[in-house]
């Protein structure tokens, strides 16, 4: 039980480090920091490609996810 523990915690610090990152790539409506590396960036990172809006959602589930897993094994 105290592997799913640390895997819980291991994938809830990647998997919030990777939304944040990925959700400050995104393009809001003034452009957002996307648009710090001259437009370059964004086509670099994908942010104009539809299937960012899944990636976010899959990295938020999984956040969620651990979140949930770390709470369960907590007292076990």
């Amino acid at each position: 039980m105290f592997v799913l523990h640390y895997l819980g915690w291991v994938l809830f610090f990647i998997s919030a480090l990777l939304l944040t990152i990925v959700v400050l790539l995104q393009e809001s409506k003034g452009g957002g920091l996307a648009e710090a590396f001259g437009g370059m960036g964004a086509e670099t990172f994908g942010v104009k490609s539809g299937g960012i809006n899944r990636f976010t959602f899959l990295l938020a589930a999984i956040f969620c996810g651990s979140a949930i897993l770390i709470s369960a094994t907590w007292n076990l």
